[in-house]
C-alpha cells in the first residue's frame, strides 16, 4: 500500500507528537504519523510490570553492547513521554548557548522577543511557554512529596547540600505509583494526550505498529532529497488500538520528512538508509546520562513506590562535577534487579522491599566517538556501544561517595550499592556505616559487576554549522540530504544538561513553528 502527504513524521514521542500537533494546527499540510510502538490507551495499562514491556524498546531488555547498562526507552504512541515520570527540566539556557559558540548554531534565541529565521515570535522563551502550559508543567505541593523523597530532601537538608522540587507534566495526579506503566487514568500530560490528541482532531493520520525500514532518495548531488520511505505495518498487539491501514508492506511518499525516532533509532534508520556520512559523525558521541541507584535500608516501612514517584532532586554538585541526584522508585520487578547477592542475600535485602529508599545519581556524561550506535547489516539489529570514559568513572565514583552519605543523613541504616565489587574489606559496596562512603572510591564500574541504568540516550545526529562534525545544520536539515529534517535528542550536540524530555519538546515546537513559516523552503 502507499500513503503520500505533504509531512512524514518518524516518531510519535517528545519530539514527533509535538511536531504533528503543531504543524496540524499551524498549516492546512497533509501529516501523517508514523509510530514503531502501538497505540495504547488507559484501558490497556493494567499496572503489572511484567505484562507491560509491549510499552518498550525491545520489550525493556534494551541494553549496550557489553549487555552491562539497561537503556530504557519507551516504544508505543507517545513513546517516553507515555512511559516516563513526568520529570520537566527547562532547557539549559547556557547549554545550548555553548552550542551556539562552540558548534555554530544560530536561532534558538532565550530571547523572548526574538523573531528567529525572520519568523514573528519564533524563539525558545516562547516554546517553552506553549510547551509548559500545553503539558500542564507545574511545580507539586508539598502534600504530594512521599516518604522515599523525604529520605533524600532530609540527607540534603542535614549536610548542608541544597536540594529543589521537580516540576512535572501532570494534572490533578492520584499518586498510584505507576507512571512508568502508562498512566491509567489519563493524568500524566503526554503528547498521546496533548499534541497528538490536537494532530488527531485536525486530521492527521497516524500509522502505528510500523518498521520503517529505509527512507527513500531520489537525484544526485547536490539535488540530492529525502522523497519518503519504505516499511512494514505488522500486526497489531492485542491491547492496541486499532491501526489506521492494514498490515503488510507500506510506502510512503512526502514532501518533507521529519525523522523524530530517538538518539537510538534516528541513526539506525539513516545508517540503513545508506545516508551520507563521509566523515563517520554519525552515530557517534552518544551520550546516555548513566544513573547510579543507591538504595537505603530504613528501621521503619516508607511509602516508597506509592505517591508521586519523583518530587525532589539535588542539583548541589552539578556545577562542579555535572551529576544531579533524583529521587525516583522502582517498582517491585525492577527494583529486585538492582539488589546484588545470591539467594539468601538477595532474598533477605527483597523482603525489606517496603522500608527501602531509592535515588539515582545522573551523571552528565562526555561525549566520546567510542561511544555510537551501529545499524549491523549482517545482523540486522542495532548496536549500542558505551563505555564510561575514566573521567566519568572518576565523577561517578564522588557521586557514589556522596550519595552514600546523603542517604545515611536520611536515616538509612543501610546503604546498598548495585554492584558485585569487593570495596576495601567488603564483599560488596553494603555499608552499615557512613564513614564506609569513602570506600566508593575503590568502585572500577566494572562490566557485569556494577548496575549502571540509562534512559537520556542523546547526540548522535548532531546540529552544527560544520558538516565534518555534524550530521545536520541548525534547522535540523540534513546535511546531505535535501528536505530531511532530524528533530529529537539525537540531534543534541552534547547533553542538553539535564532530563531532556522538556529540552526535546521545546525544540520540536520551535520547529514545528519555523517549517510552517518556511514552508516555501521545503516545496
Amino acid at each position: 500500500m502507499r500513503i503520500d502527504c505533504d509531512v512524514l513524521i518518524i516518531g510519535s514521542g517528545a519530539a514527533g507528537g509535538v511536531l504533528a500537533g503543531t504543524l496540524a494546527k499551524q498549516t492546512k499540510l497533509r501529516v501523517v504519523v508514523v509510530e514503531r510502538g502501538g497505540y495504547f490507551d488507559k484501558e490497556a495499562y493494567n499496572q503489572r510490570e511484567l505484562h507491560s514491556k509491549h510499552l518498550y524498546a525491545r520489550d525493556g531488555r534494551r541494553s549496550n553492547q557489553d549487555g552491562d547498562i539497561p537503556i530504557r526507552g519507551g516504544q508505543c504512541v507517545g513513546g517516553g513521554t507515555t512511559v516516563n515520570f513526568a520529570l520537566s527540566f527547562n532547557p539549559v539556557q547556557s547549554v545550548w548557548e555553548d552550542w551556539q559558540k562552540t558548534h555554530g548554531l544560530t536561532g534558538f534565541s532565550f530571547d523572548p522577543h526574538a523573531s528567529d529565521y525572520g519568523v514573528a515570535g519564533l524563539n525558545m522563551r516562547n516554546a517553552l511557554r506553549d510547551v509548559r502550559k500545553r503539558t500542564h508543567v507545574h511545580t507539586p505541593p508539598d502534600a504530594d512529596v512521599n516518604d522515599n523523597n523525604r529520605c533524600l530532601q532530609r540527607g540534603c537538608e542535614a549536610l548542608g547540600f541544597g536540594y529543589n522540587r521537580f516540576e512535572l507534566n501532570m494534572k490533578d495526579c492520584l499518586k498510584c505509583g505507576y507512571c512508568d506503566l502508562g498512566c491509567a487514568y489519563d493524568r500524566k500530560m503526554g503528547t498521546m494526550l496533548t499534541y497528538l490528541e490536537d494532530a488527531w482532531q485536525n486530521n492527521v493520520q497516524l500509522v502505528h505498529s510500523c518498521r520503517v525500514d529505509r527512507l527513500v532518495f531520489a537525484g544526485s548531488g547536490d539535488a540530492r532529497r529525502v522523497v519518503g520511505a519504505e516499511g512494514n505495518v505488522m500486526p497489531t498487539h492485542p491491547l492496541s488500538r486499532p491501526n489506521s491501514v492494514g498490515e503488510g508492506g507500506i510506502q510512503f511518499g512526502a514532501k518533507l520528512v521529519l525523522v523524530c525516532a530517538g538518539a537510538i533509532g534516528t541513526p539506525a534508520l539513516l545508517q540503513r538508509s545508506e545516508h551520507p556520512d563521509p566523515h563517520q559523525t554519525l552515530g557517534r558521541g552518544l551520550v546516555l546520562h548513566p544513573s547510579l541507584p543507591i538504595m537505603g535500608v530504613h528501621e521503619k516501612k516508607l511509602v516508597n513506590y506509592r505517591g508521586i514517584s519523583g518530587t525532589i532532586y539535588s542539583d548541589h554538585f552539578y556545577a562542579s562535577h555535572g551529576f544531579y541526584y533524583e529521587c525516583l522508585f522502582g517498582l517491585p520487578a525492577y527494583a529486585s534487579a538492582l539488589v546484588p547477592g545470591l539467594g539468601a542475600e538477595h532474598f533477605d535485602v527483597v523482603r525489606d522491599y517496603s522500608r527501602i529508599a531509592g535515588f539515582g545519581a545522573m551523571l552528565v556524561d562526555t561525549p566520546r566517538p567510542q561511544n555510537r550506535v551501529i545499524w549491523n547489516s549482517l545482523t540486522e539489529k542495532t548496536e549500542i556501544h558505551y563505555r564510561l570514559s575514566d573521567g566519568d568513572k572518576g565523577r561517578l565514583r564522588h557521586a557514589a561517595e556522596q550519595g552514600v552519605r546523603i542517604m545515611f543523613a536520611g536515616g538509612a541504616k543501610q546503604v546498598i550499592l548495585p554492584s558485585e565489587e569487593p570495596v576495601g574489606g567488603l564483599k560488596r559496596p553494603h555499608f552499615t556505616d557512613p564513614a564506609q562512603a569513602a570506600l566508593c572510591q575503590q568502585l572500577q564500574f566494572g562490566p557485569y559487576q556494577t548496575v549502571i541504568t540509562s534512559a537520556h540516550c542523546q547526540a548522535t545526529a548532531r546540529m552544527g554549522a560544520d558538516p565534518k562534525t555534524s550530521m545536520t545544520n541548525p534547522r535540523g536539515e540534513s546535511h546531505g540530504i535535501r528536505n530531511l529534517v532530524v528533530c529529537d535528542s539525537s540531534s543534541f550536540p552534547t547533553s542538553c544538561g539535564a532530563n531532556p524530555m522538556l529540552s526535546i519538546m521545546t525544540m520540536a515546537r520551535y520547529q514545528g513553528l519555523r517549517i510552517a513559516a518556511e514552508w516555501g523552503r521545503y516545496v
